[in-house]
């Protein structure tokens, strides 16, 4: 990203190298103006919560929906299974028809990257599907019990709102004479941790940390797995961009000895997500589509916790708008990601 009256000497610059070029986002700013704009409401707002999946809401908002389901559904709980660095709550939803731990059990996360805005979106998204929509897929909740985390990443995403709209890290002090602020919460998980593909430096976007699971976020995620870890058949850390369904391992290219049925699970799930609304989202490991990355949840989910069925998906879309997708878009993202859930989960649902 350049700033405004620069571009033209970096244009000049990669010419004078002989570096091909390609304009993606020529207005950032143009982009984020527009994803404030609401899309039209189709339906009457709910007065007993904030969130109406029509535009990109707070923390807070997302917490009064949280509020609204455990209030008005006997099998939806809320427990906070950590703070993070700047003490707010890591709420996770927990929607168990009998009681929690006596089933099969599915795992969903979203904005751990803090600009991935849309991810948040469509968990909460889902996880409105779920339940108020209960009667039109009971088997999912009579079957599974269904963990959702909203947010892992709390105080960046507070930041991308108030203060940098591309901020991605956590934002805890890492002690660089710089001040640079927080780490890659997804290069910090102790499976093969600082590895490849993160960075000591600790002003970067991918910096892994001073040691695996520095942050309290992902501390706090890590021991509620790892608790539930012989009910979890299914886990997805939800990102954007690229239209991608990522499989491990991410650490290195030689892929886990379960790939092959990973991928023929991911790639059911990418044909229904496709049918939905036509969006084609390629599915692969993580070096294949995209490059090293060590110290992943994706990774650490599979490798140490033991879930069967583990990915990061990276949603809508393939960068037009990249992490500013416009909040028309919200619902239909929501509603393909959605249709990659219940395909890949009833398939393990019956899996021996």
């Amino acid at each position: 990203m350049v700033p405004p009256g620069m571009h033209e000497q970096l244009e000049a610059d990669f010419e004078l190298k002989g570096i091909s070029y390609e304009i993606m986002i020529p207005d950032v700013q143009k982009l984020i103006e527009l994803e404030k704009i609401a899309a039209p409401s189709t339906g009457a707002k709910n007065p007993k919560h904030a969130m109406t999946w029509t535009e990109y809401h707070t923390l807070e908002d997302m917490y009064t929906y949280l509020d609204f389901l455990e209030e008005t559904y006997d099998f939806v709980t809320t427990e906070v299974i950590g703070q993070t660095y700047e003490a707010r709550d890591m709420r996770v939803v927990s929607v168990c028809r009998g009681g929690c731990g006596n089933k099969k059990a599915v795992w969903i996360d979203g904005g751990i990257h803090a600009r991935e805005w849309v991810s948040p979106a469509t968990v909460t998204w889902m996880l409105m599907e779920l339940v108020e929509n209960d009667a039109n897929h009971a088997d999912l909740t009579e079957g599974l019990d269904w963990y959702f985390l909203v947010s892992a990443n709390p105080d960046g995403y507070a930041f991308s709102r108030d203060h940098n709209r591309m901020w991605r890290k956590t934002r805890s002090d890492n002690g660089g004479i710089l001040h640079c602020k927080g780490v890659d919460a997804n290069r910090n998980w102790g499976f093969h941790w600082n590895e490849g593909g993160s960075s000591n430096d600790k002003c970067t976007d991918t910096y892994h940390g001073p040691s695996a699971f520095s942050e309290a976020e992902n501390v706090a995620v890590s021991e509620f797995l790892i608790a539930r870890k012989d009910q979890l058949i299914f886990y997805n850390s939800i990102h954007s961009y690229s239209q991608l369904i990522l499989l491990p391992w991410g650490f290195q290219n030689t892929p886990p000895d379960d790939y092959d049925e990973m991928y023929a699970l991911a790639m059911k799930g990418s044909d229904a997500l496709t049918a939905v609304h036509g969006k084609t989202y390629e599915t692969g490991c993580i070096p294949c589509m995209l490059y090293i990355a060590s110290g992943s949840s994706t990774d650490w989910a599979h490798g140490e916790a033991g879930i069967r069925f583990t990915t990061s998906m990276e949603l809508r879309d393939t960068g037009s708008y990249g992490f500013l997708l416009p909040a028309e878009q919200i619902i239909p993202t929501a509603e393909e990601t959605w249709a990659f859930h219940i395909t890949v989960i009833r398939e393990l649902m019956t899996a021996p």
